[in-house]
């Protein structure tokens, strides 16, 4: 579900819209999407709010599964210094996970497994506290 080449750490940005931006990056590097697909997380966001800041400190960006997903995967970005995303009450955020999915079941079921993978308090400050790319793997591949 994650490797390697879809983990960034310690991003430097400014903005949610760099932190997206990043994550989209990383999948559209890996040709899992689209290079519209990282504007209409952006978009999704500002037509919906930030309702995908679904806990204290974790957004999870995504858009519709026609705006340029090419396969299933998710990225995953934690931010050197935390940001808002609007006016969530789960502010600010550290973690970034990117969702692409190619359909609207395959994006709940995706969802459902992060989430049941980030349910665990103390599994998200161990991802966010990463300082290699494999300390993140142990937490998704235990």
């Amino acid at each position: 579900m994650i490797s390697e080449e879809t983990i960034c750490l310690k991003a430097e940005v400014k903005t949610w819209q760099q932190a997206i931006t990043v994550g989209g990056k990383l999948l559209l590097k890996n040709d899992f999407i689209e290079e519209g697909y990282i504007q209409a997380m952006i978009d999704n966001m500002l037509k919906n709010g930030p309702y995908f800041v679904l806990t204290p400190g974790v957004a999870m960006p995504h858009a519709d599964s026609q705006s340029g997903v090419k396969k299933m995967s998710i990225s995953l970005v934690t931010l050197a210094n935390p940001i808002n995303f609007l006016e969530s009450p789960n502010n600010p955020v550290q973690l970034v996970i990117c969702l692409a999915a190619s359909s609207n079941e395959s994006h709940l079921d995706l969802l459902k497994k992060v989430s049941q993978l980030l349910s665990n308090p103390e599994d998200i400050q161990k991802i966010i506290n990463a300082n290699r790319i494999e300390e993140v793997l142990q937490v998704f591949n235990p």
